[in-house]
């Protein structure tokens, strides 16, 4: 049986009477995503199956399966935080209903007309260095508007982000994996994409003492890394778990500058400082990384 909710584009116009246009873009891990315009602007449907419906959305108490936990998670962070590069929550939060006697949880967030970093990657290949800076600025704000809500996104890679084409901004996506290190929302066990993962990623079972912004940074330099060189700093086809773990946490990658011929000195050192093996490593503040890629 699969896991995500079957939907049509018209039962999705009964269940949000005031949407229409609405089309089906594409099918993700735990959620059906439609299109369609409200009040003259196009959002993101978002959909997802519930094994049970929570009778009430506004207690504490109530039992959710983990696709609940994460959406609610995910409409929560994005109504919070303050970045314009982070995605926003549309006009509809987080609603419960039963269509074809299956629970659905449903919300609307913005939708990115543009294209993810790993379709970019795999159809353009790297990205200019001015790019590779633009997207370490934008990512790196909206790391920082998450850690003023105390929350670390942990899933930052080039699967979750994506460059506008009306603009070029680059906007990060899915909050749903995104914790409080001084809440109740931190899963056990790993979590996340594994090639994209900081060192300290790995203790699961200190996580919450030893994981903040800075994981995010690790994260993103993997990212910036990968977009400049068009190589992964850990990662190659077929790799085992044992060995990515490893690597990340032991080996030094290849300077950016040692794959790409003429590339930035000051870049480079910036996304060698961001794969620092230990958070006191990398940067301090959020900020004293924006400023480093500003003075570039």
């Amino acid at each position: 049986m699969s896991d995500l909710p079957n939907l049509t584009p018209a039962q999705v116009a009964e269940l949000i009477p005031n949407a229409c246009n609405i089309e089906r873009v594409n099918d993700g891990g735990q959620k059906v995503v439609f299109k369609g315009i409200i009040g003259g602007t196009q959002y993101a449907l978002k959909f997802g199956k519930v094994p049970v419906l929570p009778e009430d959305m506004e207690g504490e108490e109530f039992s959710m399966s983990d696709v609940a936990v994460r959406a609610k998670r995910e409409v929560e962070t994005m109504r919070d935080c303050n970045s314009p590069y982070m995605v926003k929550l549309g006009p509809i939060g987080l609603q419960f209903a039963t269509v074809n006697n299956q629970a659905v949880l449903y919300f609307s967030e913005e939708f990115i007309c543009g294209h993810n970093l790993n379709d970019i990657l795999q159809h353009d290949g790297r990205i200019l260095s001015t790019e590779v800076v633009k997207l370490g600025l934008h990512a790196t704000d909206a790391i920082k508007a998450l850690w003023k809500l105390g929350k670390v996104h942990r899933d930052i890679k080039p699967g979750n982000i994506m460059r506008r084409d009306s603009d070029g901004e680059y906007v990060l996506l899915d909050a749903g994996l995104a914790f409080d290190v001084v809440g109740e929302s931190l899963s056990i066990g790993p979590v996340g994409t594994p090639p994209y993962f900081s060192p300290e990623q790995f203790d699961f079972s200190n996580r919450r003492t030893v994981m903040d912004f800075r994981s995010d940074l690790f994260s993103l330099g993997v990212t910036m890394y990968e977009m400049a060189t068009s190589q992964h700093p850990f990662w190659t086809r077929g790799e085992t778990s044992r060995s990515l773990f490893n690597k990340i946490t032991t080996l030094n990658p290849k300077p950016p500058k040692e794959v790409v011929l003429d590339f930035p000195e000051k870049l480079n050192d910036i996304i060698m400082r961001m794969l620092g093996k230990a958070p006191h490593l990398r940067y301090r503040r959020c900020q004293q990384l924006i400023d480093a890629l500003n003075e570039i």
